[in-house]
């Protein structure tokens, strides 16, 4: 049917009149101002002319930032008090080198709320975690341990840092331990320190910092630098606001770009920057950058910009649907595909992920639901999206996670599960290949494929995940757990891997697997040749 052409010119221009204002709105923004001459109070005059000579690129940093435009100098961050354990006198004013969340919160104390509630906040766990378990002891060593031959150029008898890769690696991202060091004995951090509600230690320990001949606290070298997010900082503090308003300019532009969130959230286990780029939205941003508005005050979705969301866009700005900034990252995320087993994001009152099965208990405990969360990310979607888009959407990540998580996940913390339970593995981790096929299964290609599902990245989502994801099920995990019963069987533990090869046989004969069963039962067909 031909739509007549009166109906087109009264419908045209009305389908297109608000985009055709956001446009015009932006268009009449004026060019920006060039900056002002900062504002230096006379509590940070010493820093910016001292420093301006011996350190010029953090004060052109500074002088650029909206911190000095409004007056808000070096001491203003930097000071301390008597008492603190990483406090110096400096050119008369007593001032610590390491700013934490607690000293922005001074200005931002909502931000810090939020934050300080958020999983990034608790990004420090890392520390009892497997990851760390792999850098300590596969990539490195607990102790410092003597090299096997010189390094030429470099003569010395000292010892390999065997921590070098956790402190380079995963600190830096998660965050660790800030340490000072000791007149006598071991690096002094928060738990030698016990801070209270103040950040004031409230333990001996402080007694104990060894300080430089200008009174200078020394920071233990692998603890410092580090801003990773969830630092777990002297005064009982965690995270660093620098990981992603990059000291000392504190940008916000930087922020909302995902180059920023590109530090940490890219590579093999978690490609996040890798699939957004992949993704319809990373290639319309790349395209239409320059339109952004990212140096803006004001930077709501749908009214200072609509050319393409960034990680900022979803997970953090505002928006014309209702959706405010925040700054706990969790807010509008409904599942997690950190685990083996991907859950939904009904969280507690401190926002951790409730595991509870039992539905009654489970609804007492939870006080934000993955739907919640999701109507929060939708109001996001639905400034560029018509709402069935994004239900369409979201039914096909749904049944993207629950097909992992029903095929291959579940049925892989079983069999590895029922290994342990028998006996067949050691309590040590990562001694066995097994353990490392498991753990690519789920940490690597598992995370690939439901990351690659949540941001449409459909390469990421099939070939480096959910592909890679059968690979090792069918032709590493299942034939090792079957090897490792063999072997078992053969030094008399028959009732240990009949237990192993029944289960594996058990979950082969469901019907998702019965591709398998079949091709392999042709093949003991087959008459030989």
């Amino acid at each position: 049917m031909r739509v007549p052409k009166t109906i087109l010119a009264i419908a045209v221009p009305m389908l297109a009149a608000p985009f055709l204002a956001l446009a015009a709105g932006q268009k009449a923004k004026s060019p920006p101002k060039p900056k002002a001459a900062p504002t230096v109070p006379s509590t940070s005059e010493g820093c910016v002319n001292c420093h301006g000579i011996s350190n010029p690129g953090i004060v052109e940093h500074w002088a650029a930032s909206r911190h000095a435009e409004k007056g808000v100098g070096c001491f203003d961050c930097h000071q301390a008090e008597k008492g603190d354990a990483d406090a110096f006198e400096h050119e008369g004013s007593v001032i610590a080198v390491v700013v934490t969340p607690r000293d922005c919160a001074r200005c931002h104390e909502r931000e810090d709320q939020e934050f300080e509630r958020s999983h990034h906040a608790r990004a420090g766990n890392i520390l009892a975690s497997l990851d760390n378990y792999l850098a300590e002891i596969a990539e490195g060593a607990r102790a410092p341990f003597d090299p096997h031959s010189r390094t030429p150029g470099r003569e010395g008898g000292s010892k390999v840092n065997g921590l070098a890769s956790l402190q380079q690696g995963c600190q830096q991202c998660h965050g660790g331990k800030v340490a000072l060091q000791a007149k006598e004995g071991a690096p002094i951090t928060v738990d030698d320190l016990k801070p209270g509600p103040d950040g004031r230690p409230t333990a001996a320990a402080v007694e104990r910092v060894a300080r430089d001949p200008y009174g200078r606290p020394i920071l233990v070298p692998g603890s410092w630098p580090n801003t990773g997010i969830g630092r777990l900082n002297l005064d009982g503090s965690l995270g660093s606001c620098a990981a992603c308003h990059s000291r000392h300019d504190f940008s916000a532009r930087r922020a909302r770009q995902p180059e920023g969130c590109g530090k940490c959230h890219l590579g093999p286990d978690h490609p996040q920057k890798e699939v957004y780029e992949e993704s319809k939205h990373g290639i319309a941003y790349r395209d239409l950058k320059e339109r952004m508005n990212l140096d803006a005050r004001s930077w709501v979705l749908g009214k200072d910009y609509a050319q393409a969301p960034t990680c900022a866009s979803c997970h953090v700005s505002a928006n014309v649907n209702g959706g405010k900034v925040t700054h706990d990252i969790g807010e509008r995320i409904s599942w997690t595909n950190r685990p083996p087993v991907s859950a939904v994001m009904d969280t507690d009152a401190s926002r951790k992920v409730v595991t509870e099965a039992d539905p009654e208990k489970r609804q007492a405990l939870v006080a934000d639901t993955w739907q919640q969360k999701r109507d929060r990310m939708k109001q996001a979607c639905t400034v560029c999206h018509a709402s069935s888009y994004v239900d369409a959407f979201y039914k096909g990540y749904d049944d993207f996670v629950v097909l992992y998580n029903e095929k291959f996940a579940k049925p892989g913390r079983m069999i590895m599960g029922e290994l342990y339970k028998q006996g067949l593995l050691t309590k040590k981790e990562f001694d066995e290949e097994i353990e490392w096929t498991w753990y690519l299964l789920w940490h690597h290609e598992g995370r690939r494929a439901r990351h690659g599902a949540s941001m449409m990245a459909p390469d990421y989502a099939h070939w480096h995940g959910m592909f890679e994801v059968a690979e090792d099920f069918y032709m590493k995990l299942v034939p090792q757990a079957r090897e490792i019963a063999a072997h078992a069987a053969a030094q008399g533990k028959k009732g240990e891997a009949a237990a192993v090869n029944a289960l594996v046989d058990q979950i082969l004969a469901r019907p998702e697997h019965a591709w398998l069963q079949a091709e392999q039962g042709k093949a003991q067909a087959a008459p030989a040749r």
